[in-house]
């Protein structure tokens, strides 16, 4: 089965999504809904969402899983160095987490490490990235 780790996710790796499929469905022991605090913004040209650091709160999942040595590691790649090979985009650093009943916890996020005002992109009010999508 392999260790058990937490995951704060925000976009294309919640439940229902294309990464969440790819690299999470099979190995999932848990889900709940949690927020952390930021700024969230849509990238138009990636079309995924990008947390900096900020004061709003952002929703995501919460997504307990098991990693084999393999499931984490393949998370870092991909938002490691999504859309450019040459420049670092998201890195993953524990944040101040809570869940829907008050509770807290550091859990692994991944912050968004290139400059936003360079990126075509659409702030979310809201802090919620599946929202925004519905309402597109």
């Amino acid at each position: 089965m392999g260790e058990v780790k937490k995951l704060f996710v925000y976009g294309t790796l919640m439940r229902g999504f294309e990464n969440y499929n790819k690299y999470l469905k099979d190995k999932v022991k848990e889900i709940k809904k949690g927020y952390t605090y930021g700024n969230l913004y849509h990238l138009i040209r990636e079309s995924c969402p990008a947390l900096i650091e900020g004061k709003e709160k952002i929703w995501g999942e919460i997504i307990t899983f098991y990693d084999d040595g393999n499931v984490l590691s393949s998370i870092d790649e991909l938002e490691l160095y999504f859309g450019d090979k040459h420049e670092i985009m998201y890195l993953r650093e524990k944040r101040e987490v809570f869940y829907e009943n008050g509770e807290k916890e550091y859990i692994d996020v991944y912050v968004y490490k290139k400059d936003i005002k360079r990126e075509p992109h659409i702030y979310i009010e809201t802090g919620d990235w599946r929202t925004f999508l519905l309402k597109r």
